[in-house]
């Protein structure tokens, strides 16, 4: 038996211009989805002489019952649709034998006839026009054994969506989850806005940028760690509630739950506060849980887990303390003044005393988020809120109303991995400039996450900035979530690649 990569070469020789036709144009009647619907409870046996219809699909299987009757198992639009090619739909006993010397597998053809139901009950398209309208010149892998080795799927995404059919219900999930989120924020008056993704200065989270460099401008620039801080200054020009959905950029290392290339969604709503947001956040899960799936529950990294709210709230410090306590079995212990001067040394002892390590600079945001890392977030397998960060880890967030050193900040956990961040915003620019001031010297000391100051962001709070609410939320981890999937290269289309 030839290969196929033989029979390639012979149909170019023998066809030539014919085969390699790739004409510019296929009117399709409808979808098959409505194809499917509207004649899926036909009876067994059933010609529809009077319906026609004509589709565009991929053959990837192919089979001859004697010289007059083939059949073709196509993939249209994600869906598996036979044809049925009889010998007495044709003009000529020569053009049907001739189409169908030339068809080969991976061939993308379209197919113009009636609807039937064969006697077995698969519903087809019969055919009276066949035409190659893009050849399959290469050998597509076989669709038995699919394609198993992920570099593979993900450097050739084209292959492991023709031959895996369940990868393409990850994207279309991934579809339903960015089209309600935008939905759900448009029907609560918010705006969709855009905000520069090449900047001056990568601002707006702690977290090593990408570099380039302008040419004409003879300027460094950067890739968008976040939008934050120009989302902010929309709203401080007037715009009282805005969301944006895009691409952030961060040099950091790949691993199961992060990609330098991501997407996310920020949002900002004057007259709300963390706690507002925190409502909000629980309601949208559940209802975006439904919409996609049809069920709170689902099943990430072999654990069934509920999106239905409300959710744990957790207060991130006091949690700390008390499992601390437990770990130590000291009930008189207390967390050191995490504002007071020997803060850095107290806390490096602190992780020495439990065998706790993070890797260099050991700055006190590092300490202090290593043990949140080490204690608190595995506690939060369900979805779970932990609330009141201290300020040191919070730059952008308010100082808590009633708890001193701690801000009104929340982020919500899923299976010990973060998904949402958000907080009342510090609108109060002497604040601001205070804590910016204190954050650059963990810069200085070696921690290149810590963003630089921004004077430009200071000067627009002095405008005046609202009592506002901010909040991020991960698109691909939530897609992660909600397919079942243990590796965010899955829900990328995409994943940047280790060459």
């Amino acid at each position: 038996m030839e290969s196929e990569n033989t029979q390639n070469t012979n149909r170019v020789e023998k066809y030539g211009a014919k085969l390699l036709e790739y004409p510019n144009f296929w009117e399709t009647s409808r979808s098959i989805s409505k194809i499917i619907n509207e004649f899926k409870d036909i009876e067994p046996g059933t010609r529809l002489y009077d319906n026609v219809e004509s589709i565009i699909g991929r053959i990837l299987q192919s089979r001859a019952s004697g010289k007059n009757l083939y059949f073709y198992t196509l993939v249209v639009d994600g869906h598996s649709f036979q044809i049925m090619s009889d010998i007495k739909s044709y003009k000529s006993e020569q053009e049907f034998y001739e189409i169908h010397d030339m068809i080969g597998r991976g061939d993308i053809i379209g197919a113009k006839g009636y609807i039937c139901k064969t006697k077995k009950g698969e519903l087809s398209l019969v055919p009276s026009e066949l035409k190659i309208l893009s050849p399959c010149l290469e050998t597509l892998p076989s669709t038995y054994y699919g394609i198993e080795d992920k570099e593979i799927r993900y450097s050739n995404r084209y292959l492991d969506l023709i031959i895996n059919s369940d990868v393409r219900e990850i994207f279309v999930k991934r579809h339903k989850v960015i089209n309600f989120l935008r939905n759900y924020l448009t029907n609560l008056d918010f705006i969709e806005v855009e905000t520069p993704v090449l900047s001056e200065m990568a601002g707006g989270a702690a977290a090593k940028p990408f570099v380039t460099f302008h040419n004409a401008m003879k300027q460094q620039m950067y890739l968008r760690i976040a939008p934050e801080l120009y989302l902010k200054k929309l709203v401080i020009g007037g715009l009282n509630k805005v969301f944006e959905i895009g691409k952030q950029f961060r040099n950091e290392s790949i691993d199961l739950t992060h990609n330098p290339e991501f997407t996310s969604c920020e949002l900002y709503e004057v007259g709300a506060d963390y706690n507002k947001l925190m409502d909000m956040t629980e309601d949208f899960l559940t209802n975006l849980a439904i919409h996609v799936n049809g069920t709170t529950k689902t099943k990430w990294f072999s654990t069934d887990i509920d999106l239905a709210g409300p959710y744990p709230r957790l207060d991130i410090l006091d949690t700390l303390e008390e499992k601390i306590r437990v770990k130590l079995n000291d009930t008189q212990f207390k967390l050191p003044d995490i504002s007071g001067p020997n803060a850095t040394e107290e806390y490096t002892n602190l992780m020495t005393l439990l065998g706790v390590t993070i890797t260099p600079p050991l700055t006190l945001n590092r300490l202090v988020d290593g043990l949140i890392g080490e204690f608190v977030e595995p506690l939060c397998v369900q979805p779970t809120f932990l609330i009141n960060h201290p300020q040191i880890m919070s730059p952008l967030a308010k100082p808590h109303r009633s708890q001193p050193g701690k801000t009104e900040r929340f982020e919500l956990f899923i299976n010990k991995k973060e998904f949402c961040n958000a907080y009342t915003e510090l609108n109060n620019p002497f604040i601001q400039k205070k804590i910016f001031d204190e954050v650059a010297k963990q810069k200085a000391a070696g921690d290149d996450e810590i963003p630089p100051s921004d004077e430009n962001f200071i000067k627009a709070l002095e405008y005046g900035l609202p009592p506002t609410g901010g909040w991020g939320l991960g698109i691909d981890r939530t897609v992660m979530l909600l397919t079942g999937q243990d590796s965010i290269r899955e829900v990328i289309a995409f994943p940047t690649r280790r060459l």
